[in-house]
């Protein structure tokens, strides 16, 4: 008999990979959380990039991650959205964790 175990998203110690799946996970898709993920598979649907869907990728993306806060793995997160090209929107997001370090990442997010 093999002995098995769980392993839960907050004991992870690498909030990069964190923050990346759970923004690049479509909300709802995911069989052990369906509130894990974001919505930005929403955005595809509508084909356009302007400025209005840059504040949409910005807000997703910040909704996306609230529990990371809620179960005390950050203390602030920040995040700037512009568009990159006609497609394209680029953005820098800042995680600030509870022991004072803090984590940069820049990404981009392809409407089509």
């Amino acid at each position: 008999m093999t002995e098995t175990s769980t392993v839960k998203l907050e004991q992870w110690t690498d909030i990069r990979e964190l923050v990346l799946m759970c923004i690049g996970t479509d909300k709802g898709t995911w069989w052990g959380d369906p509130t894990f993920g974001s919505e930005l598979w929403k955005l595809r649907q509508t084909g356009k990039v302007d400025g209005k869907t840059t504040g949409m990728v910005q807000q997703m993306i910040l909704d996306c991650l609230w529990w990371l806060k809620e179960d005390g793995l950050a203390a602030e997160i920040s995040c700037e959205a512009f568009q990159a090209g006609k497609d394209t929107i680029a953005y820098s997001l800042q995680v600030s964790r509870p022991d004072g370090t803090s984590l940069t990442i820049k990404d981009v997010w392809n409407g089509i």
